[in-house]
């Protein structure tokens, strides 16, 4: 159906449909149990989000799965977004701090906080914007081959990457790049969903969207990463630290803000 309606919409007037009806949900939601840091908006409670899937309920896997309370009724930011906004807020200075940034597959939510800081020269970009290009992503998205990085060596001070590895079938390759276009001294937050049962990440042949979905709980994902993840990244050269708000004793109201508590910020530095 989203298919469909895509094509028989034209972008700018689905782009107006889309915020009149946000604007909506933020009245019918209104209330003051939960906050989104983005929109600045306070609600009763928030939209739900996820897959409900036998393979991430058996592999419990962090950062996928059918979350109540995830998705923001007025700007459609998801609980991992906030808990990168809030990890940005508490524990860097790239508000204040003049940097240069690159943004792989950019959370609108998250895209839409940094483009308002003049200290920060932004670049965009995404590998798959053909096929979420108007629906996920906006229109002004680059298409970005994260395994072909069309920027120098030693370019970017900070580097997002939320979520995307998963789908990358040559995910070494990728974080080579990643790693390639950080400059020395420079991190990047590169999140992926991770099972708590798996020692080792897990991957197999699977050539359709639906064995995909059996596999790895997504149908466009390649792979279920494991408690390795780190030691993938240190593999091509970063140092690797991870963060938690809950553990860390962040400075902050998690259950206001609806953040996932279990999930991890992985910070890989060069």
């Amino acid at each position: 159906m989203k298919n469909l309606l895509k094509k028989i919409i034209p972008y700018i007037l689905g782009v107006k449909i889309r915020g009149l009806y946000q604007k909506i949900l933020k009245f019918y939601y209104s209330g003051d149990t939960l906050y989104c840091p983005f929109c600045q908006n306070s609600f009763r409670k928030l939209l739900p989000g996820g897959f409900n899937l036998p393979v991430i309920n058996e592999k419990k896997i962090i950062g996928a799965g059918y979350r109540e309370n995830n998705i923001c009724p007025r700007c459609y930011s998801t609980d991992r977004d906030r808990l990168i906004y809030l990890y940005l807020k508490e524990k860097t200075n790239i508000f204040t701090q003049n940097i240069k940034l690159l943004h792989i597959a950019p959370e609108g939510s998250i895209k839409s906080l940094i483009q308002q800081y003049p200290n920060i020269t932004y670049s965009q970009g995404d590998k798959f914007e053909n096929g979420y290009r108007g629906y996920y992503y906006d229109r002004k998205v680059n298409q970005m081959d994260i395994t072909q990085i069309p920027f120098p060596d030693d370019t970017f001070d900070v580097i997002i990457c939320n979520h995307v590895l998963e789908h990358i079938e040559n995910d070494k390759k990728a974080m080579e790049e990643l790693y390639r276009v950080l400059k020395p001294n420079g991190w990047a937050i590169i999140q992926v969903p991770i099972s708590q049962t798996l020692a080792n990440t897990f991957e197999a042949e699977a050539n359709s969207p639906e064995e995909r979905e059996r596999l790895f709980g997504q149908f466009d994902h390649v792979r279920i990463y494991g408690q390795d993840y780190p030691s993938l990244l240190e593999n091509v050269g970063f140092a690797v630290s991870i963060h938690n708000p809950v553990r860390d004793g962040w400075n902050i109201n998690h259950d206001y803000y609806a953040i996932n508590t279990l999930e991890n910020i992985y910070v890989a530095y060069k």
